[in-house]
């Protein structure tokens, strides 16, 4: 910052390279030209009433994921609820992942982990995504046991997604 007998002023050092030398610039910006932010928190809670909401949900239609569909939450989008499957499918020789939901959307490449159970600490086995109908395979050891975890998401347009765990399933010999 830097002062002068007019004003206070709030500046910047900028470096450029010319053919020749090294110079300085000092890019100096008045801070009475900056009059059109508001100053007050009076004045951003009086822009922010003036947003229209179309769904009642207290989030302005310009920050709403999905305007027309009320929702508590920041998003503006409902939160939805997912549900994970684990089976070991003997004839393939592999774990079989399921995610479920009532929303597609939160169904369609969602991230999973495969953990396996460890007496001290789960031990991160894979990440990927499932596909596009919710299903993932992978082959893992035998004689142990395996859970799946589903990590939380958002869907812009259509929800929030939750997190889901599934039971813990022990791969035979």
């Amino acid at each position: 910052m830097a002062s002068s007998g007019n004003g206070t002023y709030a500046g910047r050092l900028m470096m450029f390279r010319t053919p020749r030398r090294l110079a300085a610039l000092l890019l100096v910006l008045p801070l009475s030209m900056a009059g059109a932010l508001p100053t007050s928190a009076t004045a951003y809670a009086s822009t922010a009433a003036t947003a229209t909401d179309t769904d009642g949900d207290g989030v302005p239609d310009t920050g709403d994921g999905c305007p027309t569909v009320p929702a508590g939450n920041p998003t503006g989008c409902p939160t939805v609820s997912r549900k994970a499957s684990l089976t070991w499918l003997d004839g393939r020789q592999r774990l079989q992942v399921r995610v479920t939901s009532a929303e597609k959307a939160c169904v369609a490449r969602a991230r999973i982990v495969v953990w396996r159970v460890r007496p001290n600490r789960d031990f991160k086995v894979a990440g990927a995504n499932v596909s596009f109908s919710g299903r993932a395979r992978f082959k893992v050891p035998r004689r142990a046991s395996y859970y799946v975890s589903v990590s939380p998401s958002y869907s812009p347009g259509v929800a929030e997604c939750g997190r889901a765990t599934s039971r813990t399933v022990r791969v035979p010999r």
